[in-house]
C-alpha cells in the first residue's frame, strides 16, 4: 500500500513546497541586481537563503561569488526552471568556484534587510530635484578645438582622465552641501527610470576605469541595486556608519569610498554626463 501511495505523497510535498516556499519568493518581486520583475520559468531561487533572482543575473554572480547579494549566506545550488502551473522546479547545483576564498577577502558579516531591499526596489524614484546652477567650463577633450576629433579618442581620454581622478585620490567639489542625497524620492515610475538611465552609462565607464575592464556589467548592476536602495530608504533608517558599501569592497577595495563619492556628485547634480565631465571641479582629499 505504502508504494501506491508514495508517488502522490510526492506530488503534493512538492506542490506546498512551490506554493509555500518557491512561490512567494518569486511572486510581485523584482531581480535585486537588474531590478526587473521576476518569472517563474526565467528566475532562481537560492537554496540557502530562499532569495530570488533572474537565472541570468545570479549565474554571473556566481562566477564571481558564492555568497547572496542580498544577507551574505553561501550558496552552492539553486532552484531553476520553475512552472508554477506543474508545480516542478529543478535543484541546480553549482561547479566549485576555485577562487571563492579570495573573492571573498574584505566580505564584512552584515545582514541586508532582504524584505525591505526587494520592497524598495520595487518602488519607484520620484522626478530629480534640477537646480540650474551655473558653473566654469574646465576641461573640452578636444572638442573646442579647430580640429574635430573623432568620438572614439574623445572616449579614451575621458577614460584616462576619470582613471587619474583615483590615482591622484583628488574629489569631485559637490555642486550641493548633500551631494545627492537630497534627491526626492517617492513613487515614480518614470523618475526612477530617468535617475537609472543617468547613472548607468557613468558607472559603465567609472567601473571600467577603476577596473581596466571592458564589460563590469554584473558590478553595474550591483551598483546600480545599492544606490536606488539607498535612495529610497527613508532618511531616520540611513545610518552614517552604515558597512552597505562592504558588497563593493572585493571589487573596488581602497576606491570603494571614493567611487561612491563620486557617484552621489554626479547623480546628485542637474547634468548630463558630458556637460557634467567638462565643468566638474575637483579637489585634493584631506
Amino acid at each position: 500500500m505504502k508504494p501506491a501511495t508514495r508517488e502522490p505523497r510526492r506530488k503534493l510535498n512538492r506542490e506546498n513546497f512551490v506554493s509555500k516556499v518557491i512561490s512567494p519568493a518569486i511572486c510581485g518581486e523584482t531581480c535585486p541586481i537588474c531590478l526587473r520583475e521576476l518569472q517563474d520559468c526565467t528566475t532562481a531561487v537560492l537554496t540557502s537563503c530562499i532569495h530570488a533572482y533572474c537565472v541570468e543575473c545570479i549565474r554571473k554572480w556566481s562566477t564571481l561569488k558564492r555568497t547572496c547579494p542580498l544577507c551574505n549566506a553561501q550558496f552552492e545550488s539553486w532552484f531553476s526552471k520553475i512552472n508554477f502551473s506543474s508545480s516542478s522546479f529543478r535543484k541546480e547545483h553549482l561547479p566549485t568556484l576555485n577562487c571563492v576564498d579570495k573573492l571573498n577577502t574584505g566580505v564584512g558579516s552584515s545582514r541586508i534587510d532582504s524584505r525591505r531591499l526587494l520592497q524598495r526596489a520595487r518602488n519607484e524614484l520620484n522626478r530629480v530635484r534640477r537646480s540650474e546652477i551655473p558653473l566654469t567650463w574646465r576641461r573640452s577633450f578636444g572638442r573646442r578645438g579647430s580640429e574635430p576629433v573623432p568620438a572614439d579618442v574623445i572616449a579614451q581620454r575621458k577614460l584616462q582622465w576619470r582613471a587619474s581622478i583615483y590615482n591622484r585620490h583628488i574629489q569631485a567639489v559637490p555642486s550641493s552641501v548633500r551631494c545627492g542625497a537630497e534627491l526626492n524620492i517617492s513613487g515614480s515610475h518614470g523618475a526612477k527610470e530617468a535617475i537609472l538611465e543617468k547613472i548607468k552609462p557613468w558607472i559603465q565607464r567609472e567601473l571600467q576605469a577603476i577596473l581596466e575592464d571592458p564589460d563590469p556589467t554584473i558590478i553595474v548592476h550591483l551598483v546600480t541595486s545599492l544606490f536606488v536602495s539607498r535612495l529610497e530608504a527613508p532618511s531616520s533608517q540611513l545610518n552614517p556608519e552604515d558597512d552597505f558599501l562592504l558588497a563593493l569592497h572585493p571589487f573596488l577595495y581602497e576606491k570603494t569610498d571614493l567611487f561612491w563619492h563620486e557617484l552621489r556628485c554626479f547623480a546628485g547634480s542637474s547634468l548630463r554626463m558630458e556637460e557634467y565631465d567638462s565643468v566638474v571641479e575637483y579637489r585634493t582629499v584631506d
